[in-house]
């Protein structure tokens, strides 16, 4: 049984990225590696030396390369793996921030009810409506903690219409 060669890149960056200094060199470098890293440290902007070093160094796909084209071919597949993560990250963050999206515009609309409600005196039926949408925040903050991405570009503006809304709630609820 073969496992699909994105998924084993994958992987590979993954345990390269989880050391716990944050270092990915397991063993000595070979001369090739600190060669063309060397190169690179001179000429390639951007891409300092041991920057260089600490993404190959790592990979026993680089140690095993004989020239600077393997190297290459070694760091387009770390790159590989590293794109097709982000692709994850991204879809789960579109899916999660749509469901928020959606969830938002059910705000948008309870509240508008709200304010017809405060207008009309209707305090209680107000309240109600105010309390309810005060939680729809913090169950995006979770969706987007939850999923697989880990990461919450909504968290300070969730924070904000929790305690808007929180407020909100009480001033009608007195």
């Amino acid at each position: 049984m073969s496992m699909d060669p994105h998924v084993v890149l994958l992987l590979t960056l993954i345990l390269l990225l989880g050391t716990g200094d944050g270092s990915l060199a397991v063993g000595t470098p070979s001369a090739i590696i600190r060669r063309t890293c060397a190169a690179v440290g001179r000429t390639g902007p951007g891409v300092g030396y041991d920057s260089c070093m600490d993404a190959l160094s790592g990979d026993p796909a680089a140690a095993a390369a004989k020239d600077a084209r393997e190297l290459a071919v070694v760091a387009t597949k770390l790159t590989v793996a590293n794109v097709t993560s982000t692709v994850l990250v991204l879809d789960d963050l579109v899916c999660n921030l749509g469901e928020c999206l959606r969830s938002y515009r059910d705000m948008n609309e309870t509240l508008e009810g709200a304010l017809g409600d405060l207008a009309a005196g209707r305090l209680k039926a107000a309240s109600d409506k105010l309390q309810h949408v005060s939680f729809a925040p913090s169950d995006c903050d979770i969706l987007l903690f939850e999923g697989s991405a880990e990461k919450n570009p909504m968290s300070e503006e969730n924070n904000d219409a929790v305690w808007l809304s929180r407020l909100a709630y009480v001033i009608a609820s007195l």
